[in-house]
């Protein structure tokens, strides 16, 4: 199976701060979860393409050995399938709930467009900027909160500005600096190609982050 993978933006900082203190504050980012979407993993997504239904599980975190002693961080985690449907993505989030999500209402037929409209803002923050990922385009919504039609800039974080369908998913997410979009951060997203579950069906997701 061809797997992408990113170590996200967002995934350095989460890094960065369980490293400082004794106690440090950062949630551990072992969460397993899965999507549906279509995309290659960058290190500019934010969220999930499209996450699927089951909720997240809490994986089994520990210390293994790629090159020397202890170098890779390691979370072995099991979803099972709900429903008959193809998985394309699963990632690592420090939180076991899932962020706000909605879809489009329009397609954004332009890379330029600086207004787009959705389905619901609910479970958007109301106020002040925040990140939304849209396939594998970064917004950062600056206007509009908590209604249905939002201000954006195009292409953020490093990603690249594209034209999305009608019913698009939309999800929050956090960049580097920002905690705006609760349960939003993602320490790592994978990528790969569709596999086919069936209702029932389980997967063992094992994810590594090695540092050398």
């Amino acid at each position: 199976m061809a797997t992408t993978v990113a170590f996200t933006s967002k995934g350095r900082e989460i890094v960065a701060g369980r490293l400082i203190g004794t106690s440090p504050s950062q949630a551990e980012p072992k969460n397993v979860g899965w999507g549906t979407g279509a995309g290659t993993a960058a290190s500019s997504d934010v969220a999930p393409f499209v996450e699927a239904a089951e909720s997240r599980v809490a994986g089994t975190s520990s210390q293994v050995t790629t090159t020397s002693t202890n170098d890779t961080y390691q979370v072995v985690g099991t979803l099972t399938s709900s429903s008959g449907q193809t998985i394309t993505e699963t990632f690592l989030s420090d939180s076991a709930s899932k962020p706000a999500a909605t879809t489009l209402s329009a397609a954004i037929s332009t890379t330029g467009a600086t207004s787009i409209s959705v389905t619901s803002a609910s479970g958007f923050p109301g106020s002040g900027n925040y990140n939304i990922q849209i396939d594998s385009e970064v917004m950062t919504v600056t206007g509009g909160q908590g209604t249905t039609t939002w201000t954006v800039t195009r292409g953020v974080n490093g990603s690249t500005a594209a034209t999305h369908s009608n019913g698009a998913t939309v999800t929050g997410g956090n960049a580097p600096g920002s905690t705006a979009v609760t349960n939003g951060s993602l320490l790592i997203h994978a990528s790969f190609t569709g596999l086919a579950l069936n209702s029932g069906d389980s997967l063992t997701a094992t994810t590594k982050l090695s540092f050398s």
